[in-house]
């Protein structure tokens, strides 16, 4: 599944998530941002990849560690305070960062633009491709909506009162049954260009996120209101599998026998001109089926009766297959809206910014479980916040953080479970990341070194790293030593 060649088992979290947030795609954000800041003569201190780094961190943490207002993680009063938040960035530079950020020029906007997701493109784009990228397609894969809540004023925001989110952002997704996203698109209208007019417009949605699939043979399933027999019909010419649901008022339909006369697990089906397979199956109520690649074939589903009891029904292969491989996008959604980030914002692009994020760290957590795996979604999202973090300790940055105490440095540690003796006390996410950051220091009291207690080497030194707090050896015979060792 995964791209063995481009992430590997050793990596941290934080690693695999730069993976796809990588530094081409950082420089290119904090370009803009400096860029825009600049053209609008804003007084904004130019952003660095650091900076950058710790305002991402900050933004995972404050999804999973939620406060009645952004301002509140500042705070000083008891009750509010979250040291590790004003320790990285004071909250003026946060909201700066935030007002400037920015991913397109404005001024090499087209004159007849017709893009208008023009200032999120470049973002669509790379992540696309790393998602791609970093992950072979399964076999069986699905194509469904995903909604992203706005209730501002956008020309390219939908309303649909059958969703548990009814106003917002539409986006089309191809995903997997581990919930990984390979790619998405944000519907802008029926105005918008696409590139199969003739299949309408569920239709050019499939055909616009199935073109990395042409000549596989992969299986796509996906629900009525994409269907059309048109529609699997061109997609068998370009040797892609599909089965979904259909509305049976579509054209081109053969006639089916009438609901009345099927019983609970019988079926009827016929095969249209093109070659397609089309099934009415009874449940409590008749659903219709369309397939290029399935027969006939039978298989037993069980299902839950009112009183709890379980009740064997008949179905075709299509029911099950269907069944099984169609849930993808809901996992990814259930995932994305655990420690979502729900934050209003003036700029209509931004909620698509951060979601897009939100999508990232998903597809972030499914490599990591296949890597190492399955853990919480909460401990991936922890993992990730502290790496970047201590990504935006920058050892350069001599600027003092005014108004507030130096934190102790020890709240990146805390809630951390004891080691085994042969682990190191500090998460990779922290001790491999910025290695430029971690300097030694003295201070009057002594400890056992980590690394010779790792070696059951007796050693109490009065240094230790200034952004672990965990105490080294920090002498010229000692480290020789250990290298030798």
């Amino acid at each position: 599944m995964l791209q063995k060649e481009l992430i590997s088992e050793s990596d941290s979290a934080t690693r695999v998530f730069r993976n796809f947030f990588d530094e081409h795609l950082i420089d290119n954000v904090v370009f803009q941002t400096n860029l825009y800041a600049v053209q609008n003569e804003k007084r904004f201190e130019p952003l660095q990849s650091s900076e950058l780094y710790a305002f991402l961190g900050l933004t995972v943490l404050f999804g999973y560690h939620k406060l009645p207002a952004l301002r509140d993680y500042w705070s000083t009063d008891p009750d509010l305070a979250v040291p590790i938040v004003p320790e990285t960035m004071t909250r003026d530079r946060y909201f700066g960062i935030l007002s400037n950020l920015h991913l397109a020029d404005n001024k090499t906007m087209p004159t007849d633009n017709k893009d208008k997701l023009y200032k999120v493109r470049p973002l669509i784009n790379m992540l696309n491709a790393k998602y791609l990228s970093l992950r072979s397609p399964s076999r069986w894969q699905s194509i469904d909506e995903s909604m992203v809540l706005f209730k501002g004023r956008s020309s390219i925001k939908q309303y649909n009162p059958m969703k548990s989110i009814k106003r917002g952002y539409k986006l089309w997704c191809r995903s997997d049954m581990d919930g990984y996203i390979y790619e998405f698109d944000v519907y802008q209208g029926k105005s918008a260009d696409f590139g199969q007019k003739e299949l309408g417009l569920g239709g050019n949605v499939i055909w616009n996120l199935t073109q990395k699939l042409n000549g596989q043979n992969y299986i796509v399933a996906f629900d009525n209101f994409f269907t059309s027999p048109d529609l699997l019909d061109d997609m068998k010419s370009r040797s892609i599998l599909a089965c979904k649901t259909v509305r049976p008022n579509r054209k081109g339909l053969p006639t089916l026998a009438p609901n009345k006369s099927l019983t609970r697990g019988q079926f009827d089906f016929r095969t249209t001109a093109q070659g397609l397979l089309y099934v009415k199956w009874k449940d409590s109520k008749a659903v219709h089926f369309l397939s290029n690649f399935h027969g006939t074939e039978q298989t037993v589903l069980s299902r839950t009766q009112k009183d709890g009891s379980k009740l064997e029904v008949t179905a075709p292969m299509v029911v099950a297959d269907y069944n099984k491989e169609m849930g993808g996008m809901n996992k990814a959604d259930m995932l994305r809206s655990i420690y979502d980030l729900d934050r209003k914002s003036r700029k209509w692009w931004h909620r698509l910014f951060f979601a897009m994020f939100e999508i990232t760290l998903v597809n972030a957590y499914v490599t990591f479980c296949d890597l190492n795996g399955k853990i919480p979604y909460k401990e991936l999202k922890r993992k990730v916040a502290i790496g970047l973090l201590t990504l935006g300790k920058d050892p350069h940055l001599s600027r003092r953080k005014r108004g507030r105490p130096r934190s102790t440095g020890l709240e990146l540690r805390e809630s951390i479970p004891k080691r085994r003796k042969s682990a190191f006390s500090v998460p990779n996410d922290i001790r491999l990341q910025n290695v430029g950051a971690h300097w030694p220091e003295f201070v009057e009291r002594r400890a056992r070194c980590e690394l010779c207690s790792s070696r059951q080497i007796e050693s109490r030194p009065h240094s230790r790293c200034t952004i672990c707090k965990v105490f080294m050896c920090c002498n010229e015979k000692r480290i020789a030593s250990l290298i030798t060792t």
